[in-house]
């Protein structure tokens, strides 16, 4: 029987998915089950997960055709077994430290209000070796500017990931809860932020909580979508579209959806670009450029609009 599902997404990382499969082979609870989900891969990565799914009768595969990330976690959390509670979206290119799975299904056990539960991460590069300090943080309203939140403050409330922030792959999920959801959103096939867009909808439904332990291992190299500008833009652009104009019928969804917007809008987004245009000020004392004094105004500009809106 198991526990957790590990659902691994597939396209052509065959380079870095053994370790992706490693990792939760040495996992120090043996209560989970591995689903590989081949969103068509022309690389020789079916030929992996046919070697690994002959050899641990615990990992199952599936296979689409090129569909994009979101529709290949769809899949694979579709497999998952009638057993399982919790689901665990692992992407191919990164692992998890053998402690993992036990921590987090254990604090999910211990906590059955909490529907997501997050965790920090470590980068490495791109031969899985770690390096620097990244840490992934939550902000929500304060006093009057916006705050992150302490490690110890677990609880992590909706307008936290509707400001795009704390959001990750990083996270296991109450099955029961995901189910309520609209599943992955394939709109976000070909760019990044899909897993903001989970997170909203979870913290919709249930209470999200983040430990401070650095259990998932998230590889940093040049193939990565996040690297890349373009994505970020088109991705975040989408996303706010989307949850700015989210609808719903439950009074205590719109309420909460309200409250976030306006705080997004008039202290969030404002503060935000005023920490811009102080790094664009900096850049332009040292190198005056006109385009730089144009976007050190432009954002100086929007902070002040957002600071005086009322909405």
């Amino acid at each position: 029987m198991a526990r957790i599902s590990v659902i691994i997404p597939c396209y052509n990382y065959s380079a870095f998915l053994p370790q992706a499969i490693a990792s939760i082979l040495g996992q120090d609870v043996q209560d989970w089950e591995l689903i590989l989900a081949d969103d068509g891969s022309t690389d020789s990565t079916p030929e992996i997960i046919r070697g690994y799914c002959s050899s641990d009768a615990r990992i199952r595969s599936v296979r689409q055709d090129n569909g994009g990330r979101s529709a290949a976690r769809n899949l694979g959390a579709l497999q998952s077994s009638a057993d399982a509670q919790y689901l665990f979206f692992l992407d191919s290119d990164d692992q998890l430290v053998p402690s993992a799975l036990r921590l987090m299904s254990g604090y999910l056990d211990s906590h059955p209000e909490v529907g997501l539960l997050g965790c920090q991460f470590q980068e490495t590069d791109e031969q899985g070796r770690p390096f620097g300090s990244a840490k992934r943080s939550r902000w929500v309203p304060g006093w009057f500017m916006p705050r992150a939140l302490a490690d110890e403050e677990r609880e992590t409330p909706f307008v936290t990931f509707f400001c795009a922030t704390g959001q990750g792959p990083f996270a296991m999920y109450r099955k029961s809860v995901f189910q309520r959801t609209q599943s992955w959103d394939n709109d976000f096939r070909h760019l990044i932020h899909e897993d903001t867009d989970m997170f909203c909808q979870m913290a919709l439904l249930a209470d999200v909580h983040y430990i401070p332990d650095r259990l998932y291992l998230k590889r940093v190299h040049e193939a990565a979508s996040t690297q890349h500008c373009d994505f970020v833009q088109d991705s975040y652009a989408k996303f706010r579209h989307k949850w700015d104009n989210y609808q719903t019928d439950d009074p205590r969804q719109q309420e909460i959806l309200r409250k976030a917007k306006k705080h997004y809008y008039t202290r969030h987004r404002p503060f935000r670009d005023l920490k811009v245009a102080v790094k664009t000020l900096k850049y332009f004392l040292r190198d005056p450029t006109k385009a730089r004094m144009v976007w050190f105004l432009t954002l100086c500009k929007s902070a002040m609009k957002g600071l005086f809106l009322e909405r």
